[in-house]
Protein backbone atom coordinates (compact mmCIF):
# COMPACT_ATOMS: atom_id res chain seq x y z
CA UNK A 1 0.00 0.00 0.00
CA UNK A 2 1.24 3.48 -0.88
CA UNK A 3 1.91 6.12 1.74
CA UNK A 4 -1.11 8.43 2.11
CA UNK A 5 -0.75 11.81 0.44
CA UNK A 6 -1.98 15.25 1.44
CA UNK A 7 -3.74 17.38 -1.16
CA UNK A 8 -3.70 21.11 -0.34
CA UNK A 9 -6.55 23.15 -1.84
CA UNK A 10 -6.44 26.95 -1.62
CA UNK A 11 -9.89 28.56 -1.74
CA UNK A 12 -10.28 32.19 -2.79
CA UNK A 13 -12.87 34.50 -4.33
CA UNK A 14 -11.94 36.20 -7.60
CA UNK A 15 -14.23 38.10 -9.95
CA UNK A 16 -17.26 37.14 -7.87
CA UNK A 17 -16.49 33.42 -8.12
CA UNK A 18 -15.00 30.83 -5.77
CA UNK A 19 -11.65 29.62 -7.06
CA UNK A 20 -9.99 26.33 -6.03
CA UNK A 21 -6.26 25.86 -6.63
CA UNK A 22 -4.27 24.04 -7.85
CA UNK A 23 -7.12 22.16 -9.59
CA UNK A 24 -10.89 22.11 -9.15
CA UNK A 25 -11.07 18.26 -9.16
CA UNK A 26 -8.84 15.96 -7.12
CA UNK A 27 -8.28 12.22 -7.59
CA UNK A 28 -7.58 10.71 -4.15
CA UNK A 29 -7.08 7.32 -2.54
CA UNK A 30 -8.52 6.02 0.71
CA UNK A 31 -6.45 7.36 3.62
CA UNK A 32 -5.31 10.47 1.75
CA UNK A 33 -5.89 13.86 3.37
CA UNK A 34 -7.53 16.87 1.79
CA UNK A 35 -6.52 20.20 3.29
CA UNK A 36 -8.73 23.17 2.34
CA UNK A 37 -7.38 26.63 3.26
CA UNK A 38 -9.09 30.01 2.91
CA UNK A 39 -8.24 33.48 4.21
CA UNK A 40 -11.94 34.17 4.88
CA UNK A 41 -14.62 32.31 6.88
CA UNK A 42 -15.71 29.21 4.95
CA UNK A 43 -17.37 25.83 5.21
CA UNK A 44 -17.53 22.55 3.29
CA UNK A 45 -20.76 20.54 3.01
CA UNK A 46 -21.49 17.13 1.48
CA UNK A 47 -25.23 16.95 0.72
CA UNK A 48 -25.34 13.15 0.55
CA UNK A 49 -22.92 10.37 1.31
CA UNK A 50 -19.48 11.59 2.28
CA UNK A 51 -16.18 9.73 1.98
CA UNK A 52 -14.93 11.80 4.93
CA UNK A 53 -15.67 11.53 8.65
CA UNK A 54 -18.33 14.29 8.60
CA UNK A 55 -20.66 15.80 6.03
CA UNK A 56 -20.48 19.39 7.30
CA UNK A 57 -17.12 20.87 8.16
CA UNK A 58 -15.82 24.30 9.08
CA UNK A 59 -12.52 25.32 10.61
CA UNK A 60 -12.49 25.00 14.40
CA UNK A 61 -9.73 27.59 14.63
CA UNK A 62 -7.68 29.27 11.99
CA UNK A 63 -8.20 29.05 8.27
CA UNK A 64 -7.78 25.34 7.45
CA UNK A 65 -9.92 22.22 7.27
CA UNK A 66 -7.84 19.06 7.16
CA UNK A 67 -9.56 15.68 6.96
CA UNK A 68 -8.76 12.20 5.72
CA UNK A 69 -10.67 10.08 3.23
CA UNK A 70 -12.15 7.16 5.17
CA UNK A 71 -10.50 3.78 4.67
CA UNK A 72 -13.92 2.30 3.84
CA UNK A 73 -14.91 5.05 1.35
CA UNK A 74 -16.49 3.69 -1.79
CA UNK A 75 -14.82 4.61 -5.10
CA UNK A 76 -16.69 7.28 -7.00
CA UNK A 77 -17.38 10.95 -7.56
CA UNK A 78 -18.34 13.02 -4.50
CA UNK A 79 -19.90 16.44 -5.06
CA UNK A 80 -19.63 18.96 -2.25
CA UNK A 81 -20.39 22.61 -1.62
CA UNK A 82 -17.98 25.36 -0.62
CA UNK A 83 -19.34 28.55 0.98
CA UNK A 84 -17.06 31.54 1.57
CA UNK A 85 -18.00 34.74 3.40
CA UNK A 86 -16.19 37.54 1.60
CA UNK A 87 -16.85 41.27 1.23
CA UNK A 88 -20.28 41.08 2.90
CA UNK A 89 -21.50 38.25 0.66
CA UNK A 90 -21.58 34.45 0.72
CA UNK A 91 -19.99 32.98 -2.39
CA UNK A 92 -20.54 29.31 -3.25
CA UNK A 93 -19.28 26.61 -5.58
CA UNK A 94 -20.08 22.92 -6.03
CA UNK A 95 -16.87 21.10 -6.98
CA UNK A 96 -16.27 17.39 -6.62
CA UNK A 97 -13.47 14.91 -6.14
CA UNK A 98 -12.92 11.32 -7.17
CA UNK A 99 -12.05 8.50 -4.78
CA UNK A 100 -10.07 6.04 -6.88
CA UNK A 101 -10.70 2.28 -6.64
CA UNK A 102 -8.28 0.52 -4.25
CA UNK A 103 -5.15 -0.90 -5.81
CA UNK A 104 -4.93 -4.66 -5.83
Amino acid sequence: MNKPETYPVKISVENRQVKLEPVPRLFVDRGDTIEWTCDFPFAIHFPGITPLGKGRIRPKEGKTISTAVRNDAQPGCYKYFVAVYFDGNIWTDDPDFIVKPPKR
